[in-house]
């Protein structure tokens, strides 16, 4: 255990200072904190419009939760696609290009090792950046910060886990960019979910559709309740689902290098 922990520490520092000393990385860092800015006015007026339409204050509440979930959802939904498709993937296909991957194999680095601290280097990032978001939007007191937090968290982690899988499939960086396509859709699938009630129904059984359920029941007070089984279901069946794909892919990899 010592000596896994020991790789892992090792292993986190290489990604870390990969990802502070690339240039396209950190403006996938930025890039999630400006959407943030640009949805903060792009929505400055929604909530006085809301406000004048609402005939009741039962239906200005539910107004109100919808756009916080949105801004929230975003912010999350942004964070993961950029930071996660250019940290993972193309961090992954990077070390295959330069043969890192294979130097780790013939080092005897498992594949739980390098789950854990890519997955952990990226979980860390998307959290940053995901924070800086959520102070940027401004549609939520700082009490929620925690729970919003633990929800991208989750969210993140299937989304990691498939990034990992498509690093593992690029062949080189060039191909990293059009693996990391579905990586950000995927992503940023909630949002296009909101605006129509077929696509929300598919949306729900996608890996961050279960970030969106969870993040609904958290303005709305309900993070607690019965109905955060499901999506939560999903969202750990995906997480299941995607560390099972890798671990047999770096395995196939390992034969065939």
């Amino acid at each position: 255990m010592e000596a896994t922990l020991r790789k892992v520490r090792v292993l986190m520092g290489k990604d870390l200072a990969d990802l502070v000393k690339n240039p396209s990385m950190l403006i996938s860092l930025a890039l999630p904190v400006g959407f943030s800015l640009v949805t903060r006015f792009a929505l400055a007026n929604a909530s006085d419009q809301v406000a004048a339409a609402a005939t009741s204050a039962a239906a200005l509440s539910r107004a109100d939760q919808v756009l916080r979930t949105f801004t929230l959802t975003s912010a999350l939904a942004m964070a993961i696609g950029m930071v996660v498709g250019m940290t993972v993937v193309y961090g992954i296909a990077e070390e295959k290009e330069k043969h890192t991957l294979r130097t780790l194999m013939l080092a005897n680095v498992s594949a739980g090792e390098i789950v854990a601290s890519r997955a952990l280097v990226a979980l860390g990032a998307t959290l940053a950046v995901a924070t800086a978001s959520f102070f940027v939007v401004g549609t939520a007191g700082i009490e929620l910060l925690p729970a919003y937090l633990a929800v991208g968290a989750l969210g993140a982690l299937p989304i990691i886990l498939i990034s990992l899988v498509f690093g593992l499939a690029s062949r080189d960086q060039m191909t990293a960019g059009f693996y990391s396509v579905p990586v950000v859709l995927i992503s940023l699938a909630p949002i296009f979910g909101m605006y129509n009630e077929g696509a929300s129904s598919v949306v729900r059984w996608l890996p961050t559709g279960g970030m969106n359920e969870l993040m609904g029941l958290l303005v709305e007070g309900r993070l607690m309740s019965v109905d955060a089984l499901l999506p939560l279901g999903v969202t750990l069946a995906w997480t299941v689902a995607g560390g099972a794909v890798f671990a047999a892919l770096f395995r196939r990899l390992i034969r065939d290098n």
